[in-house]
Formats: structure tokens, C-alpha cells, sequence
């Protein structure tokens, strides 16, 4: 059985805390000051200075249910890392390990700490699916704006406005007009594009963008359809295999998880059924989000089994994670890599696995 991992805690006690409880606030770390000359106080002899503040998070909230061979181990503890949200997606790691978050209604960017969830940007406009570039750039899915934007992090805090990386799409012949709909979630491949998807939940109105996959430049420009299919419905989660030659489309209103062999920046080849999610609950949805680690192995968040399903690289079923609430999502990090952390609803979880992050 494999224990948390004490070496996440430290990466994230190096980053700006600020104490909360269920809300969440944030400040800026100011730089280092020179040493002033020592000056008198008002303070007594016998008086001790303030204790240091206690280590309030993660907390044990449950086990692994069942063994999955190669990836953990039954037993292996659930903790929860932040509470009291009003509904949280993302999850991104950074380069160093520290994992970032989104709550859509809170309208927030936050990062877990040990001493409570702490703002990294606010007013982020509905912002739901972010994904790390290898230089540390955070990319981001501005859902109310339609946008796809790029943040500059320093000291865990955005540092100045995003810089728009696209907003528009090619002309379908002036059918749905050039507007991306709401982005929901992305991933980076290593040749600089950015694939996006964009699903259509609740009724479709005539010229509207419609469900459908993006592809487009970390420089930016106007995004490639890339799928746009009657079957896909609702597409929500995206991400890569590691040798980002397999594009994953997870639907939220359908339960075959597909898999696109890419061909070229932009360019899919006809794409597959990996796995069908069972049915059996009252609830006609499919997956989320999704993360896959260095071996192929893919994580799906199942929000109506509130668990994560775990696949092998051919859409084999492994088994599955239960959590304590439904999951919207998932991203490996930590400082090794082996840290699965979930996003689910109002909570943020993790727990300790055997595959690292592939990117």
C-alpha cells in the first residue's frame, strides 16, 4: 500500500500560503527585503512571538476500493486538499509539481496549499479546462469570453491581463458565423498546438457554433475544425497519448470514449471507439475529463459512478477509483509525477499512483 507522498507537501510549502477556511483569499508575495538595523519594540520580555501557522491540509477522505495492478493499490488513502467550492474543473500541474484549479462559478484560478486553497487569479471569466506548457505558461479556457488565453504566473499569482491566443475559427461558409462556443477543456502537444473542444450542452439553436474539437497554434490564428461528428456528443474532455499520436475525445452526453490517430498540426485520421463506459444509472451522460501517464494508461472522470475509470492504452478496463464526491476532472503531478489529483464538485482530492504524468 502506498502512502501519501510527503515530498507534494513540501513542493507546495514553497509556494506563497495564505490561511483560509472555506472561502479563499490570495495576496501577492513581495520580494525579499535587505535586513533593517534592529529596532525597539513595544513588545514584552516575556512575550513569544506568534506560532507558526498549522498545516491544514490535505486530509485522509477515503481509500482505493479494490487493487488495479500497475497502478494502486487497495487501501491506498484518498485525501482532500480544498473545500467549500461552488463547483471546481481544471486541474493543472505546474513544472515544479504545484497543482492549479478552476472553480466556474467562483469565476477563479486557485492553487492548493497546505494551509488552504489560495487565489491565483481572479475575474478569469468563466475559465474551466487549463493545461501547462513545458516553459510555465498556464493556457486557459475562457468559456463566457469563447477564447482560448494564455497567463503569466509569478510567485503562484497571474501576473498582468491574459494574452488571447485565439477567439475564432474558419468560416463554415457563413452557416454558425466564426465564433469557438464555449471552450471547455485542452491539451498541448510538443510540436506547439493546442487542441480545444467545445461541446454544445442543452438545446443546439440554429447558428450557433456547433459541438465540435479545435486545433490551432500556441502563436496563435484561427482554429481548425478537427472533429465534428453526429455521434460525439457534447465532446468534453481532450488529451494525448505520450507519443501525441493519439488524440482522446471524451463526450459528456455520449459513452464512447474515441480515439483519432493525428496525421499532421491540425489533421486527424478517422477516429475509433477506445471504450464504451457502462450504462446502468439513471443518468444519460458519459465521461468528463481525462489524464494519461507515461505508460498509455488513461484516467476518465465518470461523473454519474463518481469515480475514476482507469483504462489501459488499447481501452482495456484496469478498474476504478470511487471519491467521496463526482469527479469533473483529473491531471497527474506532484513532484514525481505519481500524484492523481481530481477535481469534484465542491472538493479537490488525490491520491498516490504508479504511472507518472506523461506531459
Amino acid at each position: 500500500m502506498r502512502t501519501f507522498n510527503l515530498s507534494v507537501a513540501c513542493v507546495l510549502l514553497a509556494t506563497p500560503i495564505l490561511l483560509t477556511t472555506n472561502a479563499v483569499y490570495a495576496q501577492e508575495t513581495k520580494p525579499a527585503e535587505a535586513p533593517k538595523p534592529e529596532q525597539k519594540t513595544d513588545q514584552k520580555p516575556d512575550q513569544k512571538p506568534a506560532a507558526a501557522l498549522p498545516v491544514k491540509w490535505p486530509v485522509i477522505d477515503g481509500a482505493a476500493g479494490e487493487d488495479i495492478p500497475g497502478i494502486v493499490a487497495k487501501g491506498t488513502h484518498i485525501y482532500k486538499w480544498s473545500d467549500g467550492h461552488n463547483f471546481t474543473d481544471g486541474p493543472a500541474c505546474s513544472p515544479d509539481g504545484v497543482m492549479y484549479f478552476t472553480d466556474i462559478p467562483g469565476n477563479s484560478l486557485l492553487r492548493i496549499d497546505p494551509q488552504g486553497a489560495a487565489i491565483a487569479m481572479k475575474e478569469t471569466k468563466g475559465m474551466n479546462g487549463v493545461f501547462f506548457a513545458k516553459d510555465g505558461t498556464l493556457y486557459g479556457c475562457q468559456s463566457a469570453e469563447q477564447r482560448i488565453v494564455a497567463i503569466t504566473l509569478e510567485n503562484g499569482v497571474a501576473k498582468g491581463e491574459p494574452r488571447v491566443v485565439c477567439d475564432k475559427r474558419a468560416a463554415d461558409g457563413g452557416v454558425t458565423g466564426t465564433a469557438l462556443g464555449r471552450v471547455n477543456d485542452l491539451v498541448l502537444d510538443r510540436s506547439g498546438g493546442i487542441w480545444f473542444s467545445a461541446p454544445v450542452i442543452g438545446r443546439k439553436k440554429s447558428g450557433n457554433a456547433p459541438d465540435a474539437v479545435y486545433y490551432c497554434p500556441v502563436e496563435g490564428g484561427e482554429a481548425i475544425e478537427v472533429v465534428r461528428d453526429d455521434k460525439v456528443v457534447a465532446p468534453d474532455g481532450v488529451h494525448l497519448s505520450p507519443d501525441s499520436k493519439t488524440l482522446y475525445v471524451l463526450p459528456y452526453l455520449s459513452l464512447d470514449v474515441m480515439a483519432y490517430p493525428i496525421v499532421g498540426p491540425g489533421t486527424l485520421g478517422p477516429g475509433k471507439v477506445l471504450y464504451t463506459i457502462p450504462g446502468g444509472t439513471r443518468e444519460t451522460i458519459g465521461g468528463d475529463g481525462l489524464t494519461v501517464d507515461t505508460r498509455g494508461n488513461i484516467y476518465i472522470t465518470v461523473p454519474a459512478r463518481a469515480a475514476v475509470f482507469v483504462l489501459s492504452p488499447e481501452g482495456k478496463p484496469l478498474g476504478m477509483i470511487r471519491f467521496p464526491e463526482r469527479p469533473s476532472n483529473c491531471a497527474l503531478g506532484g513532484k514525481d509525477g505519481r500524484t492523481l489529483y481530481v477535481t469534484a464538485q465542491k472538493g479537490v482530492y488525490s491520491i498516490d499512483v504508479e504511472g507518472s504524468r506523461s506531459r
